[in-house]
């Protein structure tokens, strides 16, 4: 619905609305609360309905308000509330709130006033690995990771996901697999170096970044040893964030667990037939 402030049926309208305070800061954190304040200088009764427009309409609530019976000469204040989600409107910015008001009985606009918002930047990214199952690789032999990134901030960032050093790798066997999980945390959470080869996300925006990563020697075993590579998420404003992928590495040459334990049994069968023969010896 159009309308123009210079209006005559706006200027000389009995009714009258005006937003209190009608300067504001909002953030998803932090509604935005203000009153639209509606005055009836007419000697009638007079119904009304009052809608919202401007980008900061969709999330204010109450979205849709109640049709008015303005008493003459009495006021009526309307408490509204302002919440921006995670990710939009874009922060760092002043939007306009429009509230038309429009005459039930004539369906004509009488009124209409704005407030200007201003959006706190919220510059934030969620990440995780790409896939719910674990890689997979043989020996010695590349494997590549992908870590799924989403901007769920309000405002664009340049994104960086960094492979961390292999001495912060953790095999899923190892006893001090927590401890060496936290400290890997800490080391990408102490990193302050800024993005190399960043992504640029917009809000709601999601990329995929791969990573190589080249296990340690393993050409002989009983089984896949499965290791947590940390990578770290780097970005600008935002606090590093360390995500775990994993992957299983496949000896080259697989021996089954019986032809091991045969094998112990052997040797340690020898080992006492030697003691053994050593004693006769002397």
């Amino acid at each position: 619905m159009e309308f123009s402030q210079d209006s005559t049926a706006l200027r000389d309208s009995p009714v009258r609305a005006q937003f209190a305070p009608d300067t504001r800061r909002s953030s998803p954190d932090d509604a935005a609360r203000l009153a639209l304040v509606l005055d009836n200088h007419d000697s009638t009764t007079r119904r009304v309905r009052v809608e919202l427009s401007g980008p900061l309409a969709r999330y204010t609530r109450p979205r849709r308000l109640a049709r008015l019976d303005l008493s003459p000469g009495r006021q009526q204040e309307i408490t509204l509330e302002v919440r921006p989600e995670d990710a939009g409107p874009e922060g760092g910015h002043t939007y306009e709130l429009v509230a038309v008001v429009v005459d039930e009985r004539t369906d004509q606009i009488v009124f209409a006033c704005s407030a200007r918002i201003g959006v706190e930047r919220y510059p934030h990214v969620t990440s995780r690995p790409e896939r719910a199952t674990p890689y997979s690789v043989t020996n010695q032999n590349v494997v590549m990771l992908r870590v799924h990134v989403r901007n769920s901030g309000n405002v664009p960032i340049l994104v960086d996901a960094r492979k961390i050093n292999t001495q912060h790798w953790v095999r899923d066997d190892d006893r001090r697999r927590v401890e060496k999980m936290n400290a890997a945390r800490r080391a990408v959470q102490s990193e302050r170096a800024a993005p190399r080869t960043p992504e640029r996300l917009r809000p709601r925006q999601t990329h995929d970044f791969e990573i190589a990563a080249e296990p340690p020697l393993y050409p002989v075993g009983i089984g896949p040893r499965r290791w947590w590579v940390p990578v770290g998420i780097l970005g600008e404003d935002i606090d590093a964030q360390c995500v775990f992928v994993d992957f299983q590495q496949r000896p080259r040459v697989e021996v089954e667990r019986r032809v091991v334990y045969l094998a112990i049994a052997v040797g340690a069968a020898l080992l006492v037939l030697a003691v053994f023969m050593g004693i006769l010896a002397t």
